[in-house]
């Protein structure tokens, strides 16, 4: 069928409000990136992150982020005169991005028989490109935490649960499973981590998390608790693992973060729609985010008379991207991380 073809005006026709479109324009729940953006602020500071974007002005040159180390010292037993040391180091993160973009294209002429107004039009397409951002972005950044889950615990046989050295997953044990919260809280200081702790869920999880969060002491068990000091969020991507009922990831807040960038350019404004070599601009993220993305549009003379439009037309070629660079505490031993998988025992 024609693009815009059976909403041409051939009869009397009605328009759904937006109610009754959402339905068709639901989208994929971004639980990571909520989880990546909010801390960006504690592991990045802002004048980090300025630096980052500003002197990145090609999406050829690389940013570089500083951290600094532990030390490791042998434990002495006696005071000395002549005591030595040695210098502490630092670390340097090479932050990774990757380029997320999505087109698409409309013709200025496509509204002037139609029952929807061109920018309705134009509205529902960037709409539809930053679902399709936002799917991408969200299973990149689940991969991203299960590459990078740590596979180093403190001890092999933690009091709290199990230690999977193949999988790299904690396991509560089944009979713990009604205090399953409190038993990764329990497990995360064995790891020497406290404060809160931001934790991803899939929807069995989440669900027994919505189930003991409404277990107050007003209620014959009072479980709810244990949900004190967690950062919850709920993620269509994770799958239980063989013997698992459910699968979480655990992580100290203020250890993950992302970077966004886009080019030069579209911060700045530059160029027509209509003249050599399009328009550069950006455009808020529509799903509300909090981010900023890149629009590039140029035009094109085009026959539409097929496609809903009209046979002296032109198109106007749209394309909207965003550079994301995820940012993972650093630690100096290796295949150490602040991410933690976890489940709930079969």
């Amino acid at each position: 069928m024609a693009n815009y073809a059976d909403s041409l005006w051939l009869a009397a026709q009605y328009k759904l409000d937006e109610m009754m479109q959402k339905p068709e324009f639901k989208h994929k729940p971004s639980a990571a990136l909520s989880v990546f953006l909010k801390n960006t602020n504690m592991l990045i500071p802002a004048s980090a992150r300025e630096a980052a974007w500003n002197q990145k002005p090609s999406d050829q040159v690389s940013v570089t982020v500083k951290n600094l180390t532990k030390q490791t010292v042998a434990l002495g037993s006696a005071r000395a005169y002549n005591h030595t040391g040695a210098i502490g180091d630092s670390l340097t993160v090479t932050p990774s991005y990757t380029t997320y973009s999505r087109k698409f294209k409309y013709s200025v002429k496509q509204a002037d028989r139609n029952v929807f107004a061109l920018a309705e039009m134009i509205a529902a397409q960037v709409r539809s490109a930053a679902i399709d951002l936002h799917g991408g972005i969200e299973t990149a950044l689940m991969a991203l935490l299960n590459t990078n889950k740590s596979q180093v615990v403190e001890s092999l046989t933690p009091q709290s649960g199990t230690w999977d050295a193949a999988a790299f997953i904690f396991g509560v044990l089944n009979a713990d499973k009604s205090q399953y919260f409190q038993y990764l809280k329990m497990f995360m200081g064995e790891q020497y981590y406290g404060g809160s702790f931001d934790v991803i869920n899939n929807m069995r999880a989440m669900a027994h998390a919505n189930f003991l969060g409404q277990q107050g002491q007003g209620n014959a068990t009072n479980l709810g608790w244990q949900i004190d000091g967690l950062n919850m969020v709920a993620s269509t991507e994770l799958a239980n693992a063989v013997g698992y009922d459910w699968m979480s990831y655990i992580i100290p807040e203020g250890t993950i973060g992302i970077l966004p960038w886009i080019p030069t350019l579209n911060r700045q404004g530059f160029g027509e729609t209509f003249r050599v070599g399009g328009r550069y601009s950006t455009i808020a993220d529509p799903l509300g985010s909090g981010l900023t993305f890149a629009v590039h549009e140029y035009a094109i003379g085009a026959d539409n008379q097929a496609a809903a439009g009209e046979t002296q037309d032109i198109d106007v070629e749209v394309e909207i991207s965003i550079d994301l660079a995820p940012i993972i505490a650093p630690m100096s031993t290796a295949n150490a991380s602040p991410i933690f998988k976890a489940g709930q025992l079969s």
